[in-house]
């Protein structure tokens, strides 16, 4: 990349990025919203869309998921990890790509949040109304959602969602990812390699002394750069997949395993 283009880039996101979700305008500009939330909620919802799920419901907080349910007996519906990340009693998994990966959500609605990622969806959804339109995108569907919006005749802003209110650098690294697709810039090998490691040191160590999964969801998920061709859309409180409407019904968001 030569200095021109990171010149570009840089313009562009100092007008474009919001650092986090306390960050937010209370009156957002109309425009196109990816919200950003590398660790998890931005790759365990690529994940449930390749494994076949009809449909995100993002509930406006944690709890609310069970009522779902209720109302959609065949919906699979997330919670906390639990003590050990094993998954609370009455839910069907957490927000974590591995564990997602044994959970039947073909062809069901399903239904869940997050502390930063999810609430920042609400936020905009609530704040904004009919003049935002809200993507999820991270590290592993970055590139399919970039070049959904490059057609886009309307502003499009990335929102790393932060962690407690404050920025986060794997965040931010996702939003930087994503704008070098949404304007064209080639991510070379080095600064792709300059990005994994930004997130790999950010959240590594504070997982070695966590469970086994913790790293799975890094290591296998996390860093897999452009492994997933989801490009998730919220329709009132609903993510869907945009990409996964052709003629049979069948999801074609799937990547191939890596």
């Amino acid at each position: 990349m030569d200095g021109l283009a990171d010149s570009t880039l840089e313009s562009q996101l100092l007008e474009t990025i919001i650092p986090s979700r306390a960050s937010l305008p209370a009156d957002p500009a109309p425009g196109n919203y990816v919200v950003v939330d590398v660790a998890q909620f931005s790759t365990t919802v690529p994940e449930l869309f390749a494994n076949g799920a009809e449909y995100i419901y993002v509930t406006e907080q944690r709890g609310n998921e069970p009522e779902f349910k209720a109302d959609h007996p065949r919906a699979k519906i997330g919670g906390g990890s639990g003590p050990d990340y094993e998954g609370e009693p009455g839910y069907d998994f957490f927000n974590s790509p591995s564990f997602v990966q044994n959970v039947d959500v073909d062809g069901r609605p399903t239904a869940m949040t997050s502390t930063n990622g999810g609430n920042a969806i609400t936020d905009l959804r609530l704040a904004g109304g009919d003049d935002v339109d809200i993507y999820v995108g991270g590290l592993t569907n970055g590139r399919a959602v970039a070049e959904h919006l490059r057609e886009s005749d309307r502003e499009t802003y990335l929102v790393a969602a932060g962690s407690n209110g404050k920025p986060s650098p794997e965040d931010t690294v996702g939003t930087l990812v994503i704008a070098h697709h949404l304007h064209g810039i080639t991510i070379t090998d080095e600064r792709r390699e300059a990005f994994r490691q930004v997130v790999q040191f950010a959240k590594g160590p504070k997982y070695e002394n966590k469970p086994q999964i913790k790293r799975t969801d890094l290591y296998e998920y996390t860093l897999a750069f452009d492994s997933r061709t989801v490009v998730p859309k919220l329709e009132g409180q609903r993510l869907y997949d945009i990409t996964a409407a052709d003629d049979d019904g069948e999801a074609d968001g799937k990547a191939e395993t890596y």
